[in-house]
């Protein structure tokens, strides 16, 4: 089987208490089971820790970096520095909480290796799909509306949109990431959207999942949310 190599993004904007945890997890999971990878850690403007503690947990790993800048822009933002920057075949992103583990990693890869998707995405709403501890129920309504909204705006069928764990083979990557319109919240509708209207074969993937306490939603944000995705919309018009 061909060597394919691996790049795993982690966007993360003050996951200074988060990230930690999660990081050491990682590099040990990827070093007993990955011959081949990288990790790209993209800090998107943090005013907290995130940055120092990174850096001192991969400081003796060549192929472990961070990537960081001073204006926080928005996930998607960070996202695609990371795609920018990777080396991989295959380049996925996850969340910085944990809330996805990282054996989660080696299941979408090896499902790469074997049947050569341009795209697969985690979802936690699958019948096969693993919740262990599930969001507080008014985040569980707002993403269920939020999905039939966005689903019937950009005539989509997933399942779970906002799954922040996504992977990409390397050309599909560049090319869905070039460009961006959004790069808050609404930009894995957006590359979702593209995926789409380019013909990409994409798979969805019943992930384990965990709700993570933490959010950075604010109250008004789902409201924003909801029109930017209505603004997006009328740019693909």
């Amino acid at each position: 089987m061909e060597n394919y190599r691996l790049s795993i993004i982690i966007p993360a904007f003050n996951e200074g208490k988060r990230i930690p945890l999660f990081l050491r997890e990682l590099i040990e999971f990827s070093l007993k089971n990955l011959s081949n990878f990288e990790i790209l850690i993209v800090n998107d403007g943090s005013t907290d820790n995130t940055k120092k503690v990174t850096r001192n947990i991969i400081k003796n790993y060549e192929n472990i970096k961070i990537i960081s800048y001073k204006e926080n822009k928005g996930k998607g933002h960070a996202v695609l520095q990371g795609v920018i920057n990777a080396t991989g075949d295959f380049i996925l992103f996850i969340d910085a909480d944990g809330s996805t583990p990282p054996n989660e990693i080696l299941n979408m890869f090896n499902l790469f290796k074997k049947f050569k998707f341009d795209v697969i995405i985690g979802s936690r709403r699958l019948d096969k799909s693993n919740i262990i501890y599930s969001q507080p129920f008014v985040r569980r309504f707002i993403s269920h509306i939020f999905n039939f909204y966005s689903n019937f705006l950009f005539r989509l069928n997933i399942k779970d949109l906002l799954c922040g764990f996504k992977g990409f083979e390397r050309n599909v990557a560049i090319q869905i990431f070039k460009d961006l319109k959004s790069y808050r919240w609404e930009f894995d509708v957006e590359i979702l959207y593209r995926i789409k209207r380019e013909g990409f074969k994409i798979f969805q993937l019943p992930i384990k999942w965990k709700h993570e306490e933490g959010s950075k939603i604010k109250p008004f944000d789902p409201i924003l949310i909801f029109l930017n995705i209505l603004k997006l919309r009328l740019k693909y018009i």
